[in-house]
C-alpha cells in the first residue's frame, strides 16, 4: 500500500467527523470544509507520502553520488538502502501504512491545540488528555486501504 495525498486528506476529514459524531467538537454545518482542509495541510507536514520518501531518498543520493559511484553497487542498489535507512528512522512512528514523522500521541496533541484554537470549531468538550487519547485511538485504527 502506498500513502498518498489523497489517504492525509482522508484522514483529516475521518478525524473531525469521528470527532464531531462522537460529540466531542461542535461545528458550523457551512464551515465543515474549511476545518477538513485546514487540518489536512497541518497533517501534510506530520506526515510523508509515498512520494515524499523517494524524494528525500533521491537527494540524500544525489548529495552522495559521487561516492556512491565508486562502490560498484547498483543505482538500484543504492536506492534500496537508503530507503531503508529512511524507514528506519520513521519506523516506530509508521502506523498501518501512514509514516508519521512525529509519535502518533504528539501527532494527537498537536491535532487536538489546532482543533482547540480553529476559528471554526465551535466547542470542544473532552479535556486535553481525553481529546488527544480519543485522537490516538483513532489514528492508530485509521487504514487508509480501506477507504473505498
Amino acid at each position: 500500500m502506498q500513502t498518498k495525498k489523497e489517504h492525509i486528506k482522508a484522514l483529516a476529514k475521518a478525524v473531525v467527523t469521528r470527532l464531531e459524531q462522537d460529540q466531542a467538537i461542535v461545528l458550523n454545518p457551512r464551515t465543515r470544509q474549511m476545518v477538513y482542509q485546514d487540518l489536512f495541510l497541518k497533517l501534510e507536514n506530520l506526515i510523508m507520502t509515498d512520494e515524499d520518501i523517494r524524494t528525500k531518498v533521491i537527494t540524500q543520493l544525489g548529495l552522495k553520488a559521487e561516492e556512491l559511484g565508486e562502490t560498484g553497487y547498483t543505482e538500484n542498489d543504492h536506492y534500496k538502502a537508503a530507503k531503508s535507512v529512511l524507514m528506519a528512522k520513521h519506523g516506530e512512528n509508521a502506523v498501518a501504512g501512514m509514516y508519521y514523522q512525529l509519535p502518533v500521541k504528539t501527532v494527537a496533541q498537536q491535532i487536538g491545540g489546532f482543533l482547540m484554537k480553529h476559528p471554526q470549531v465551535e466547542d470542544v468538550f473532552p479535556s486535553d488528555e481525553d481529546l488527544e487519547k480519543a485522537i490516538v485511538q483513532f489514528l492508530k485504527r485509521f487504514a487508509p486501504d480501506q477507504l473505498h
